[in-house]
């Protein structure tokens, strides 16, 4: 998967739970108190069991920066095919590392 690729899918990810917490708030809501499931619910399919998922919400005196994370293990860093991710965002659901989508 290029960069370019990876980053158009999870930039419309996150377009996506940004335009849906700005117009249901019952969905902002979810999304602060259970983000996984909000994300889930978005991309219709389940993550895996040991994805964590946070969500903040920024203020005026509090901005926040996310870095990408350093030092994985090898398999764990390794991308998804741009097929495999748009299979997740498609549908499907996870057991380990193998996700069980519909063709």
């Amino acid at each position: 998967m290029t960069e370019a690729s990876g980053g158009s899918m999870r930039s419309e990810v996150q377009r996506r739970l940004l335009q849906r917490s700005i117009e249901d708030e019952d969905f902002r809501k979810k999304l602060l108190d259970d983000p996984k499931w909000a994300v889930e619910q978005v991309l219709q399919t389940q993550l895996p069991e040991d994805v964590e998922v946070r969500v903040v919400e920024e203020s005026p005196k509090t901005i926040y920066l996310v870095l990408p994370g350093t030092g994985l293990p090898p398999d764990e860093g390794e991308e998804l095919s741009d097929q495999e991710l748009e299979t997740v965002a498609g549908a499907g659901t996870w057991s380990g590392s193998t996700c069980q989508c519909p063709t």
